[in-house]
């Protein structure tokens, strides 16, 4: 067991049912390049754990499918796109100054140059920690699958339990009425009930629509209860 994940709860291995990774998750290079970002994730409570990336993974391997992209691109980008969180400082740093440590984990698990270059672009261009609307735009599909299938995952009841989550682990409150303070909630407003409107993918906006309802019932029951309305 990790030493710096003691209780295992990082493992991305179910107690029962399917591996959050889907069908692919044993397949080549995959196994080594989680091996390799697990030894920097493992440790995450913020939302941006393996189960994270491997829930990306397993929608960018679906997307893949539907888009013709490639597979073997979309999924090692998936396991590695979040690593700028924690090398970072306080909320991380920009994604492309994770390029190199990303080249050396795709390079020890056997990827070929080519496509190190396309997941590198990939993990550059999905997530800007910048202001809002200077995100870089993806250049490949499957850069706008990642782009997408990450952002699919701040929606709906897992975005939800992220959004709280991530709050806790930096001091954000719940909620400030009064608009002093950036509030979880707030962060429904500023961000999350915007992303289906920034997806690039048809299958990506076909899931978002389910998703952005949940958020939408989510934010309406938050102000009911917290107003003693129900």
């Amino acid at each position: 067991m990790d030493e710096a994940d003691p209780a295992g709860l990082s493992d991305p291995s179910p107690t029962t049912g399917e591996h959050p990774g889907g069908p692919r998750h044993t397949e080549e290079p995959f196994p080594a390049v989680a091996a390799g970002v697990r030894e920097y994730l493992a440790a995450d409570t913020s939302g941006h754990d393996m189960h994270h990336v491997w829930r990306v993974f397993r929608l960018t391997q679906r997307f893949a499918g539907e888009l013709d992209a490639d597979s073997v691109v979309v999924g090692c980008a998936a396991l590695t796109h979040d690593l700028h969180r924690v090398l970072g400082e306080d909320t991380g740093c920009p994604p492309a100054e994770t390029l190199p440590t990303v080249t050396d984990i795709l390079s020890e698990a056997g990827v070929d140059s080519e496509r190190i270059d396309a997941v590198c672009h990939c993990v550059a261009v999905h997530d800007e920690l910048g202001f809002r609307g200077e995100e870089p735009e993806p250049e490949t599909v499957e850069a706008e699958i990642l782009r997408d299938a990450d952002n699919l995952d701040a929606m709906g009841a897992v975005g939800v339990a992220r959004t709280f989550a991530f709050g806790g682990v930096h001091g954000t409150p719940l909620w400030d009425p009064d608009g002093r303070e950036y509030s979880q909630l707030y962060h429904f407003e500023d961000k999350l009930l915007r992303l289906p409107d920034e997806l690039h993918t048809e299958p990506a906006r076909n899931l978002a629509a389910d998703r952005l309802a949940f958020l939408e019932r989510f934010r309406e029951r938050f102000l009911d209860e917290w107003h003693g309305r129900r």
